[in-house]
């Protein structure tokens, strides 16, 4: 599976040493956030680890990644392949490109409903409705 890593400025990860280029393999258990070598699968999910500022990205290969998840999309896996260096501009892309890949444009509803819902149209004769708690419609055109 791939997906992407984070790491501090010296390519260490909660004190493992890390190089690109570099496989490793975890004996034992896998367990989210406790053992085994994480990755995300959304590239903009490793910001919540690392911040952009002071780290270091690569984009990753998982294999035996565990189905263990939780609220974002961090996963652990037995084998890690670390491989290309990633910049910050080549993060955000993967992260827009994640995103995009999982739209569904085909079935996009032209009204929003539910909790904190949001919609904006703008031109002439432009229109947008919202139903639900918190949400929002903003106009603008003649």
């Amino acid at each position: 599976m791939e997906g992407f890593k984070g790491f501090d400025k010296n390519l260490k990860c909660r004190d493992f040493q890390y190089e690109i280029g570099g496989t490793y393999e975890h004996d034992g258990a896998l367990s989210l956030c406790a053992s085994g070598f994480h990755f995300c699968e959304n590239p903009l999910d490793v910001f919540t680890y690392y911040p952009p500022a002071d780290s270091r990205f690569a984009k990753v290969t998982g294999e035996n990644v565990s189905d263990q998840k939780e609220s974002d999309s961090k996963r652990v896996a037995a084998k890690l392949q670390i491989g290309a260096e990633l910049s910050l501009t080549d993060l955000c892309n993967a992260g827009a490109k994640f995103i995009l890949d999982r739209a569904d444009f085909k079935n996009a509803k032209e009204s929003n409903t539910g909790s904190q819902s949001a919609a904006t149209n703008t031109g002439h004769y432009s229109a947008a409705t919202n139903t639900g708690r918190q949400s929002a419609a903003t106009n603008t055109g003649d």
